[in-house]
């Protein structure tokens, strides 16, 4: 899969403990785009049979763990979201693309659906659109984001630590998709996937600009208020 078919998968799959984080909503959301683009991190040779494993990504999922625990101690439940972000990765190159779930042990690839078909580009805009709808309409994106004003700094780390790397690879991979998505049967959705591919971008700059904002300034602005009425 491309990457806004695995982020819109991966949502699918976590669409339960995204609800369930409704503060930190704009943090589940930066969570689920940076996990569920995890394995892609290491798309490169040899390397993807680690990458797309079940041994390698517990082991990817562990060595970034350790620094995002140290450096932001988020809650249980979004380390529990960024698992099933990163096993939806798995999941969605499953049913489009390739994995080696079994490496070291097995070097067989698993594919149900060849990658950069025109089902491929087709499904990953069905999924993104149906994603899409639903974060629109149920999760009121707007209001998560003005939310984040309201974060600690420690949630403000956490958001930029996940929300900056999703950024850096959209980026990178959207531009490679311009250069290698040739083929029949593509036509318009092509054109929409690549659409998807900017939506994404603007979200991850948005929440990284939202990242490094001022701390809590509400609580500040309010002291500040009150200090001018008394």
């Amino acid at each position: 899969m491309w990457l806004p078919g695995h982020m819109a998968f991966s949502f699918l799959i976590c669409l339960p403990l995204i609800v369930h984080l409704k503060r930190e909503r704009a943090l589940a959301l930066s969570y689920v785009m940076f996990f569920s683009l995890l394995p892609d991190f290491l798309h490169l040779g040899p390397l993807r049979y680690l990458s797309h494993s079940l041994v390698g990504l517990g082991a990817m999922l562990l060595m970034v763990f350790i620094p995002l625990v140290a450096l932001s101690r988020p809650r249980p439940a979004l380390l529990l979201l960024a698992a099933a972000a990163a096993g939806g990765h798995l999941l969605g190159d499953a049913y489009i693309g390739s994995i080696a779930p079994f490496y070291p042990w097995s070097l067989e690839w698993f594919q149900v659906n060849e990658f950069n078909s025109a089902f491929d580009i087709r499904m990953e805009v069905v999924f993104f659109t149906i994603a899409a709808v639903i974060i629109t309409v149920a999760l009121r994106p707007w209001r998560s984001i003005t939310s984040v004003a309201s974060y600690s700094a420690r949630e403000r780390r956490g958001l930029l630590l996940t929300a900056l790397p999703a950024m850096a690879i959209t980026g990178l991979e959207g531009a490679y998709f311009i250069i290698v998505s040739q083929g029949p049967g593509l036509g318009g959705y092509r054109s929409m996937l690549l659409a998807c591919f900017m939506a994404i971008f603007l979200v991850s700059v948005v929440l990284l600009s939202k990242s490094v904002g001022r701390t809590g300034h509400k609580l500040s602005d309010s002291i500040i208020m009150g200090r001018d009425i008394t």
